[in-house]
């Protein structure tokens, strides 16, 4: 981590205070979690999104029930999510997740709840990850911010994909036939709308990855299809 010997206030053994009280520090040893979904909620004036101890959680769009982005769950106890990132070396194909959910490394993880963003803090075959959650203060604009630091001594070629589960409405059972999802020809980024949702069909979400320069990355792809990135009978803990 960033930061091991952050020191900490009113532990209870698997979180506590930052010293200043301006964070919740959570560690997770491998295989535990909380005894519910901790949660922060992270939301400006028309959008916002809710970010667990695992998982980037979902997000919504003017109304948190009738246009979700991505599902919600209605479960206390598990965690689940419709959006997910992974990391994949590509010299030993091994995937893994900069967050617990849903396809965890080695190791712990640490997540660290602040005033307006989440942080995901792990390490795995000597490559640190923070990967911080925020939303714009005014726009309906959520951001993922993945930071990678190398610390194996060596050369490393990594690849980060991100999943979004897309519902454009208020359940799944009832738009997941209705999504269309296409390229913009001019920014190539990922757009979704949902053209049977009467009060919201003229809105177009997007899901679009920059480098830290602002350049598109080079190698760059997408996919609309669920079965083509998954895989048959797969799973967002076992994507194909």
């Amino acid at each position: 981590f960033a930061d091991p010997a952050l020191p900490l206030q009113l532990g209870n053994g698997t979180g506590a205070f930052s010293a200043d009280g301006r964070e919740y520090v959570i560690d997770l040893a491998p295989g535990t979690t909380t005894p519910a979904p901790w949660a922060n909620v992270l939301a400006n004036a028309r959008f916002g999104t809710v970010v667990s101890e695992r998982a980037p959680g979902y997000t919504w769009a003017e109304n948190a029930h009738a246009f979700r982005l991505t599902p919600w769950h209605n479960d206390p106890v598990g965690d689940s999510a419709g959006e997910a990132f992974y990391l994949r070396d590509e010299e030993s194909g091994r995937v893994w997740s900069p967050m617990p959910f849903p396809c965890p490394g080695d190791g712990p993880y640490r997540t660290r709840h602040g005033f307006g963003y989440s942080v995901f803090e792990h390490s795995q075959d000597g490559i640190d990850s923070e990967l911080w959650i925020y939303v714009d203060l005014d726009e309906a604009v959520k951001y993922s911010v993945l930071r990678l630091y190398n610390r194996s001594g060596r050369v490393r070629r990594l690849s980060a994909l991100g999943y979004v589960e897309w519902v454009l409405g208020d359940l799944p059972a009832r738009t997941g036939m209705h999504v269309v999802t296409e390229i913009d020809g001019d920014s190539q980024v990922l757009t979704a709308r949902n053209p049977y949702n009467t009060a919201f069909e003229h809105r177009v979400a997007f899901f679009d990855v920059v480098d830290p320069g602002g350049a598109v990355p080079a190698g760059r792809s997408h996919t609309g299809d669920r079965l083509e990135f998954l895989g048959r009978n797969g799973s967002p803990e076992q994507p194909a």
